[in-house]
């Protein structure tokens, strides 16, 4: 008996895997989406607007073009500038505790507006902590309101790390096809490395919908895990730093964040919830019925950053993956037959032994007896990230 519901459920599970066609009947222009937090604490205020698509598509569809502006109950407006395609933002915008604004949006030639909102409390954060476990590091975010007002919290954030090379160029060797660049192994004469290549940057941003409330605690303080690092992973072998984003929201501005993460995290699984509904506090004053996703709160965005050195995490282990393939004589034709793989990154070539020379010059390259190669990403770091270095970087 055992046996015949194991193939029965079995087969229910294979025959059910079908793709999943939306009830929602979305219109050709797609249903307008506004993200964002009106920032009242004198910093960047930012409004992304785009349009819904087909889950089918797997694209996000910008909306360029649109007015958006905060307006006051007063009748004062503040225009947004649209700094990149679909982002909208003002600088130190002049907010009232006391007074209550909305979002002014015309987009495609239809108006749409949010409900009047108040400013919500929103409390510093305490701290952004992180702690060593067996399998990797957590990074959480610690902050409590003293005045008891605050009890819906939201965050995000952007990692910053700094990558290196295993080897880093400083002149090319080309090829028919591709320059190849390539560096010499030579510890004792720094000065031949270009460390243009050899530093670099890269950055990421948080992917999920980080929420926490205090509305069942005794006493108004959280603390959340907000990040979660494998052990030897990149991100921590030399230098890594976050920055996260703390915003205080209301209970209605909580229970619709509730929904957007449900219908992200669920979404995609004929065994999960079906999407729920999203209708937040904006809508088109021509068409009460549009839909129009996104909920528009107000408060001071609070932030605080946090520094990690490799030096602090003893065992970390990092391993790039990079090594030296094979020795190769100094023959531009060799050097092309062997060294060039079509299905591959571009080798770099790197020359490991040299004749009589004077130390204060560069050696000439018809003085290199041979090279080894490597993977392009292991000689130039510009292949994994950005050779900018942050402003904030120390």
């Amino acid at each position: 008996m055992k046996k015949i519901f194991i193939i029965i459920f079995a087969f229910i599970f294979l025959t059910c895997r079908e793709a999943y066609i939306s009830p929602v009947n979305t219109p050709n222009l797609g249903y307008l989406v506004v993200e964002g937090v009106i920032n009242s604490g004198g910093g960047n205020t930012k409004i992304a607007l785009s349009r819904t698509t087909k889950l089918s598509d797997g694209t996000r569809a910008v909306e360029t073009g649109a007015t958006v502006m905060v307006q006051d109950e007063n009748g004062n407006a503040y225009t947004l500038v649209e700094v990149a395609r679909g982002d909208y933002e003002i600088n130190n915008l002049n907010v009232d505790p006391n007074q209550k604004y909305r979002l002014r949006i015309v987009a495609n030639d239809r108006e749409y507006l949010s409900d009047f909102v108040g400013v919500n409390s929103n409390p510093a954060i305490d701290s952004v902590a992180w702690s060593r476990t067996s399998d990797g590091l957590h990074v959480s975010v610690n902050t409590h309101d003293p005045q008891q007002i605050a009890k819906y919290f939201m965050w995000d954030y952007i990692e910053t790390w700094e990558i290196h090379s295993d080897w880093a160029p400083n002149c090319k060797f080309d090829t028919p096809n591709d320059p190849y660049w390539v560096t010499y192994i030579d510890q004792v004469k720094p000065y031949l490395r270009d460390s243009s290549k050899y530093q670099c940057w890269r950055s990421d941003t948080s992917r999920q919908i980080l929420l926490g409330s205090t509305i069942k605690y005794a006493v108004d303080t959280i603390s959340e895990n907000l990040i979660d690092i494998a052990s030897g992973a990149e991100p921590l072998s030399v230098l890594y730093s976050v920055n996260v984003r703390q915003f205080a929201f209301t209970k209605d501005a909580y229970e619709f964040m509730e929904k957007m993460k449900k219908n992200s995290e669920q979404l995609g699984s004929v065994f999960d919830a079906q999407p729920t509904e999203l209708q937040g506090n904006i809508h088109s004053p021509s068409n009460p019925s549009e839909i129009v996703i996104g909920y528009v709160s107000i408060c001071a965005i609070q932030e605080k950053r946090l520094f990690i050195h490799n030096e602090e995490l003893p065992g970390w282990n990092y391993n790039s993956g990079c090594f030296l393939i094979q020795a190769v004589p100094n023959d531009r034709d060799y050097a092309v037959k062997n060294l060039y793989y079509p299905d591959r990154v571009t080798p770099f070539i790197l020359p490991v032994e040299y004749r009589d020379r004077n130390p204060s010059d560069p050696p000439p390259s018809g003085y290199i007896i041979n090279y080894v190669a490597s993977d392009a990403k292991c000689v130039d770091c510009s292949l994994r990230g950005t050779r900018v270095k942050p402003a904030f970087w120390p």
